[in-house]
């Protein structure tokens, strides 16, 4: 994997999962799935196309969006209500742990996904 590809996903991601996950959706998507639903999709589209930028190939574009978005709403699911009692003892140190490690796995997924559909 050459570096702008890894610095395509990376930039990718921060912007999905930061820039364009709403105030609510980050505060209520570990109680209500639908929060988690929504921020998952807008994340896996974004992802999703830049695949499709970087490959021109629609049918495995699509299919990098389903496999991130299983693999994104899986790992949100999770980290996210382990966190959750972190952030409401305000014990940062540990909710930030929670929040790196989500980081991390969102990274593995998208690098190990990324270069066996398109590399």
């Amino acid at each position: 994997m050459n570096e702008q590809i890894f610095l395509g996903i990376i930039l990718l991601h921060f912007l999905a999962d930061f820039g364009l996950q709403t105030h609510e959706q980050s505060q209520r998507k570990s109680e209500d799935s639908r929060y988690l639903f929504f921020h998952v999709v807008v994340y896996s589209m974004i992802m999703g196309l830049g695949a499709f930028v970087y490959s021109g190939d629609l049918e495995l574009s699509l299919l990098f969006f389903f496999l991130t978005f299983g693999f994104h709403f899986a790992t949100d699911f999770i980290t996210s209500r382990i966190g959750k009692p972190f952030w409401e003892k305000k014990d940062f140190h540990n909710g930030f742990v929670v929040v790196g490690f989500d980081q991390v796995l969102h990274y593995i997924q998208l690098i190990y996904t990324f270069k066996l559909l398109f590399l």
